[in-house]
């Protein structure tokens, strides 16, 4: 087949899928789920490794870099330091690690500009910008010596949901998916709710080299509006004539891979068309958030961010196995350099629309007694440098850091009211207990029932897995 006959088999596909009433979400869908009654279905529940800790997962993932000095790393030795230029308190070798081509010479030491405090019976940290999560803190274990693999905004976020600093790798979600199945035949076992475009895009959820049958759905809730109109079947079309046009579609694609076996992907469409009929009746209902009560939409609040939390705990609730929450894509991002309005401005606004949110999404989960066995993974690509970032616009800002910050969890195996591991005095460098993007993967398969060294998949003669050849469980934080 050449290129112009397969580009029109695509074309064509779609826009009879179109005349169906599948849209964009259903499309998704179709590479989510088949019949989970079939023995054959690539998404029938499978057995773990052990004893799992969590069967569900919500991924929250702030994009942009938040900065641990000013969120969850009290550092008051910073305010001594303060005004210091940061070649005086470093030495070559570590500012040339952090960027050897910037000039640090102008760079001075940046006190937090937020305060802390310490809350709960635990004592955790926390900064100002987040007064609702105070509430929850004996339920998370903080993580204050994460190290990622890059200070690049798009390498950062590829392998912090990969394993790699190339894209095309399977997305952690795709590997649960893989990994687990799924729970639900009528929805996708992989879902993200997205806000927008980040730098690293649809690598951060795709399926990579794994079937497309594990890659997300992805839900662009970008207007607020999270009805699903693309699942509304189209006027005049009866369930059992979509049935019936579903069954012929899927004969048709069954003799296009007759004709043309290396077409791996057509056998994961064939074998998930189920998803977006089924679909068409669970997923706007689950959507709709108006049929909560008027107390829990309250707690939630009326941000776009806690809405998608909401939907989250809907999500998890029947049997979605792995959720995804995109905060500060392209526009509203947690960059804060010395512009858009600076450190002060951006952090905490973007914390003012999440900061609800998160709490009601534990607070919630654990009066329905969902916790336990749900897994809530706060997480950024990298943190902040501790000294301030020069800039022309004298907005006070900070720059990419990747060698210590802090991400959190709560429910789902952890242990509850722990600060685990440390930065040095200025929020340098991870010193105690360092936790890498691999051994963060490893430890939420873990969590789950799976042990990353098994959880392979073979390419191109080899067997691949999250954390590659590295990655060690963090046995520490768990209960």
């Amino acid at each position: 087949m050449n290129f112009d006959q397969a580009t029109a088999w695509k074309l064509n596909r779609r826009d009879c899928l179109g005349g169906l009433g599948l849209g964009s979400v259903a499309l998704a869908g179709l590479l989510a789920e088949q019949d989970a009654a079939a023995a054959t279905s690539p998404l029938k529940p499978k057995e773990t490794h052990h004893a799992p800790r969590a069967k569900n997962v919500i991924f929250l993932f702030m994009v942009g870099g938040v900065s641990h000095i000013e969120s969850f790393d009290n550092k008051p030795l910073l305010k001594k330091y303060a005004g210091k230029n940061a070649t005086e308190l470093f030495s070559k070798e570590e500012l040339d690690g952090l960027n050897p081509e910037k000039d640090y010479s102008k760079s001075k030491v940046l006190q937090p500009v937020f305060s802390f405090k310490q809350h709960g019976e635990c004592g955790m940290w926390v900064s100002e910008i987040f007064p609702h999560l105070t509430n929850v803190v004996d339920d998370i274990t903080m993580i204050n010596s994460m190290r990622a693999a890059s200070s690049i905004h798009s390498v950062g976020q590829i392998s912090m949901h990969t394993g790699y600093l190339r894209p095309g790798y399977p997305s952690m979600g795709a590997w649960v998916t893989y990994g687990l199945g799924s729970e639900n035949r009528n929805m996708p076992g992989f879902v993200a709710l997205r806000d927008g475009v980040s730098s690293a895009g649809p690598f951060m959820y795709q399926s990579g080299f794994l079937p497309s049958t594990y890659q997300a759905t992805v839900i662009d809730t970008s207007s607020g509006d999270f009805q699903l109109d693309h699942l509304k079947r189209v006027k005049g079309v009866s369930a059992q004539q979509q049935r019936r046009q579903l069954e012929l579609m899927s004969k048709l694609n069954s003799l296009h891979r007759e004709k043309h076996k290396s077409q791996g992907e057509l056998d994961a469409r064939i074998n998930s068309f189920e998803t977006a009929f089924y679909m068409q009746g669970a997923a706007p209902e689950l959507f709709d958030i108006g049929q909560e009560s008027a107390s829990v939409r309250k707690l939630y609040g009326d941000t776009p961010f806690g809405k998608q939390c909401l939907t989250a705990r809907r999500l998890v609730e029947n049997g979605v196995r792995f959720v995804e929450i995109f905060n500060g894509s392209q526009g509203r991002r947690w960059d804060a350099h010395g512009n858009r309005g600076g450190l002060i401005d951006n952090h905490r606004g973007n914390a003012a629309k999440t900061d609800q949110g998160i709490a009601a999404l534990i607070m919630d989960l654990k009066s329905r007694g969902l916790l336990d066995e749900t897994l809530v993974v706060w997480a950024t690509e990298f943190g902040r440098t501790p000294f301030e970032e020069a800039n022309r616009e004298k907005r006070i800002g900070r720059g990419h850091h990747h060698y210590g910050f802090s991400m959190w969890m709560a429910g789902g195996g952890v242990k509850r009211g722990l600060t685990y591991g440390a930065t040095d005095d200025f929020g340098m460098h991870a010193v105690d207990s360092e936790v890498s993007h691999h051994d963060f993967h490893a430890t939420i398969l873990h969590l789950l029932g799976l042990d990353h060294k098994q959880l392979t998949y073979r390419h191109n003669g080899r067997d691949f897995r999250i954390t590659d050849v590295h990655g060690n469980v963090v046995h520490d934080i768990i209960a």
